[in-house]
């Protein structure tokens, strides 16, 4: 395996069996766009192109900087036009917050505490910026 990395075979766009729409470097910007609108639809939040989708990854520990993202996340949604949507699992304490942050901005935040592979997929290939 590769630490902190991705099996490129696994994770290639232009045959990722999780995405809505495969693409490749020619394709991307349409295949990026549809892939983002399918992602929205997932998880629940108001499909648009337009509005910026920040995506986490990740597992729910101090070292990963939850606790920061909780913090920025209501700041962030009250100033800007942006979606956010979160995924994983870990500290009971990050993911009972993250739901509580959720429910404060339905249609702005999504929250998904628990392991969900074709969903990080999807995240990967439908997100604006990721949040690492």
């Amino acid at each position: 395996g590769i630490v902190n990395g991705m099996d490129v075979s696994e994770w290639d766009p232009t045959k990722d069996k999780f995405l809505a729409a495969n693409y490749d470097i020619t394709t991307a910007l349409e295949g990026k766009a549809l892939n983002k609108e399918a992602l929205q639809a997932e998880v629940g939040l108001p499909v648009d192109r337009k509005v910026p989708l920040v995506a986490f990854i990740g597992r729910l520990e101090e070292q990963k900087g939850p606790d920061v993202m909780i913090a920025a996340i209501p700041e962030i949604v009250k100033e800007e036009d942006v979606q956010i949507v979160l995924l994983g699992t870990g500290k009971k304490k990050f993911e009972r917050l993250l739901k509580s942050i959720e429910e404060k901005f339905p249609g702005k935040v999504r929250a998904v505490v628990r392991f969900n592979a074709p969903l990080a997929h999807q995240m990967m290939a439908g997100a604006d910026v990721l949040a690492v």
